[in-house]
């Protein structure tokens, strides 16, 4: 059974306080100490409550531009860093004027900061994008540091790749969300993969057999 994890939990008490019916899987029966507020400080509590608080307010009618407004308000977060993707520039401008609109005074750094060639990380010609062209490499450690520099409460990730997102994340001193995150192939909206898994795209199954094993 150790190999099981609450996405195989086919009661889920855990949202229901039913914890006599905790598998024997269950992290809340297994690591019961680690389920507490001890590990949150101060101001993580205060972010906790006011994501719930949010969550309650907004539940089903809400955007998540429109939540991310009201949590950062709740938080008392006046400047907000905007990270974005170059693809992403019709929509990052929208966003830093509903934001600027809404009282927040904003910073938004794109991805190709610094114009660094993706050669200077070991991409060769024929594997990027479009071959025989200068491409610039996504720079997610400095896009977070101009922020952090800027001193922003919270930053708002719009489009960053996989992996460029991580990045940023680890490189932000500021708490971050995802507003949108990338799939070109699918207008956007990643959560379509899983829905379609066993139909138009159950490709996903056996992709790394497929794209790297075969």
């Amino acid at each position: 059974m150790s190999n099981f994890t609450c996405a195989d939990c086919p009661v889920k008490p855990c949202c229901t306080h039913d914890l006599d019916k905790l598998p024997d899987f269950c992290p809340t029966r297994e690591t019961c100490d680690i389920n507490n507020l001890q590990y949150y400080s101060e101001e993580e509590l205060k972010m906790a409550k006011n994501s719930a608080l949010t969550e309650s307010a907004g539940y089903c009618h809400q955007t998540r531009l429109e939540e991310t407004m009201a949590f950062a308000y709740r938080m008392g977060y006046k400047k907000l860093g905007v990270g974005f993707c170059g693809g992403f520039r019709a929509e990052a401008a929208t966003l830093v004027k509903i934001l600027r609109e809404n009282g927040f005074e904003v910073c938004a750094k794109v991805c190709k900061c610094g114009s660094l060639s993706k050669s200077a990380i070991g991409v060769k010609d024929e594997e990027q994008v479009r071959p025989g062209q200068f491409e610039p490499m996504c720079n997610p450690a400095a896009q977070a540091e101009h922020l952090n520099d800027e001193g922003t409460d919270f930053n708002i990730l719009l489009g960053l790749c996989v992996g460029h997102d991580s990045l940023f994340i680890r490189h932000s001193k500021a708490p971050v969300t995802v507003l949108v995150s990338k799939d070109r192939a699918l207008g956007h909206n990643p959560v379509a993969a899983l829905y379609l898994s066993d139909a138009y795209l159950n490709r996903v199954h056996t992709f790394i057999k497929d794209e790297f094993e075969s």
